[in-house]
């Protein structure tokens, strides 16, 4: 059975997409994070095997190689322009910071959100207010790439239970004492 949000109050609704943007935030900054990870990887892949081929290019104008030196020269010669091409195909710069902008993004509806949240009486959240942050969620949602299934299910599963609380340092991890 699948469990829709039907919120009875402003303050319910709030709560929803306070939620709904601390997860969102927390898988755009994982994919950010993945694919810097994974552009830094490769860019140094490429790097050293151009530099390899470069020396081995060098050395080949002072001396004759023998031809499984010629090959393995040549396969080396392959794996960097692979690489390369790769950095370029993948885009991982230009992906990682719109990953990284959408986080900042919901990082910033999630303030908005916390602070509209500790009003005491939800009936002083104007309903202009709610309408203009559902704005920007939608606006939000159509400019925030993808999200791998993976990162998304890992999110996912981590919010499967959840607690508000009402102070900072209460987020904090708990520190086991037993050592």
């Amino acid at each position: 059975m699948e469990k829709i949000f039907a919120p009875q109050k402003s303050r319910q609704l709030i709560q929803g997409w306070l939620i709904h943007a601390r997860k969102s935030w927390k898988k755009q900054e994982e994919a950010a994070r993945r694919l810097e990870s994974q552009y830094r990887r490769v860019g140094f892949a490429s790097i050293i095997l151009s530099a390899v081929v470069g020396a081995s290019l060098f050395a080949s104008l002072e001396t004759v190689y023998e031809p499984w030196g010629r090959i393995v020269a040549g396969i080396v010669s392959i794996a960097a322009s692979v690489l390369a091409s790769l950095l370029t195909f993948n885009r991982y710069e230009e992906r990682t910071e719109k990953h990284r902008s959408a986080g900042v993004s919901y990082k910033a509806a999630l303030r908005k959100l916390e602070k509209m949240h500790a009003v005491p009486d939800s009936s002083k959240i104007e309903q202009e207010r709610l309408s203009r942050i559902e704005e920007e969620f939608a606006e939000l949602e159509k400019l925030a790439p993808v999200v791998p299934e993976d990162i998304n299910s890992t999110v996912e599963t981590q919010y499967q239970i959840y607690r508000f609380v009402a102070n900072p340092t209460d987020l904090r991890p708990v520190q086991d004492d037993r050592e």
